[in-house]
């Protein structure tokens, strides 16, 4: 077969695969929405009445997480995968992908299980009930066949998209094999932990090593939506391979080795502390080094006017600017962590903040190469405004959970549960509040954006 057909098929069944996984990231994202609403209504002074059962907005605690940051990011990471790596779509796949659908309607309507009880573990929370578990094997199992298919050793020209570029696919393919080795993490501690009377204990134990290496995995996800923005913004890769896969390799030996901590069991402190000094010191300097390189490229290029007009009209820069914004400050709230208070979900709201808004922004990246455009509509201005909308917003809401926290505000409390002591607890859960209206704001926007685009594409 000529390599020219074999090309235009690679890409026609890439591109189809891509777009299946990215509607399942794209659907989980907007049920996810729905129910950081209830969770908003639950925090909120005065209107907790509204949402005064503590037990559902606990459920809806549970699957707004597991959707927005267990479906969406891993979901999204097979977008990524597939698009840089070239793997191609087959019969097993097909299979995977439909799975892994499956496990997330089964997520979903566990909500309605009288008997299925939140368990809010850290990282992956539960209900704890075999038809949500089973869901979330079945989508598990999704991940496992997409990461662990044999990408093309030569990226093709012609199958490359045009977002392509060479320290994109290094870190895509780091990230693919570090959510392989947390499910490998997850299921070994799985095995080896003992019944516990307590079964939030029991999850917390299991979740929390798996939990930390996909921590890494979503760093991973962000750099690579970087990589893909800077090549946006200055047309090539700003830093050279070699050093790039250096950088990403300190990031990733780690992580790749940290499962020897379970040899003394899920219950010792070699595992539960070691996963946590492993997050505390090997994520944050990689990151920091690589926001100093975003600064100095963005800086050079404006001055040598490779980025011309108002920067904040910019999708690229605004993307870039806001997920660097939101790094630092999950960095600075991460710093501040002393008990257990609303600093903890500051700090990780910060920290995937700015994973969410950089994989937003490659989602209108994604949609102009599928070929759905907002060229000639009105909606087309508000593509830039979008990332700022949201990170702004989830700027204030962190800023206004950690000033909370720093109050004595205490985490996973909601309606009738949540005690206010102080007027800087209320001026800080107001400031939430505010945060959180303007990034459900953002993330409304986002969902129209994708939607005008898709339909104005199919009238094409």
């Amino acid at each position: 077969m000529p390599v020219e057909i074999w090309s235009i098929e690679s890409v026609l069944s890439q591109t189809d695969f891509s777009k299946r996984w990215l509607k399942l990231a794209l659907f989980s994202l907007m049920l996810a929405g729905l129910f950081s609403a209830v969770i908003v209504l639950a925090r909120t002074p005065g209107l907790t009445e509204f949402i005064n059962d503590p037990l559902f907005a606990r459920k809806s605690l549970v699957l707004h997480v597991d959707l927005a940051l267990v479906v969406w990011f891993y979901s999204f990471l097979a977008v990524l995968f597939i698009s840089l790596t070239s793997t191609t779509f087959n019969l097993r796949l097909n299979i995977a992908m439909k799975v892994a659908i499956v496990g997330v309607f089964m997520m979903v309507i566990s909500i309605f299980f009288k008997n299925a009880e939140p368990i809010l573990a850290n990282y992956i929370p539960v209900l704890d009930h075999p038809f949500f578990v089973g869901g979330i094997l079945l989508f598990g199992i999704g991940l496992i066949i997409t990461f662990s298919s044999k990408p093309s050793s030569v990226h093709s020209p012609k199958v490359k998209p045009s977002f392509y570029t060479d320290n994109a696919q290094q870190s895509i393919r780091y990230a693919g094999l570090l959510v392989l080795i947390a499910i490998c993490t997850f299921i070994t501690s799985w095995v080896i932990t003992p019944e516990f009377g307590n079964r939030t204990t029991f999850f917390e134990v299991i979740m929390w090593g798996g939990g930390h290496i996909l921590q890494f995995a979503n760093v991973l996800g962000m750099l690579t939506v970087w990589f893909i923005l800077l090549y946006k913004l200055t047309g090539g890769d700003t830093i050279s391979k070699a050093k790039n896969r250096v950088l990403l390799l300190i990031l990733v030996i780690p992580a790749s080795i940290s499962p020897l901590l379970l040899m003394d069991g899920t219950t010792s402190q070699l595992y539960y502390n070691g996963f946590t000094q492993l997050m505390r010191w090997f994520i944050f300097p990689v990151v920091l080094i690589y926001i100093g390189i975003v600064i100095n490229v963005v800086w050079k290029a404006r001055k040598s006017n490779q980025i011309s007009g108002p920067l904040f009209k910019n999708l690229y820069f605004n993307g870039l600017f806001v997920s660097v914004l939101l790094a630092v400050t999950g960095f600075s709230i991460g710093a501040m962590i002393r008990t257990s208070s609303t600093l903890i979900p500051a700090h990780y709201h910060a920290s995937l903040g700015s994973v969410t808004v950089a994989y937003m922004v490659m989602v209108f990246v994604l949609m102009k190469e599928y070929g759905y455009s907002l060229e000639g509509l009105k909606s087309a201005k508000l593509v830039s405004w979008q990332p700022l909308l949201f990170g702004i917003g989830q700027t204030i809401f962190v800023i206004g959970f950690a000033y909370a926290g720093m109050q004595g505000m205490g985490r996973k409390m909601f309606g009738s549960d949540q005690s206010i002591h102080s007027m800087e607890a209320m001026v800080g859960l107001g400031l939430m509040s505010i945060g959180g209206l303007l990034a459900m704001g953002g993330g409304l926007l986002f969902i129209y954006i994708v939607v005008k685009s898709y339909t104005n594409g199919l009238k094409k």
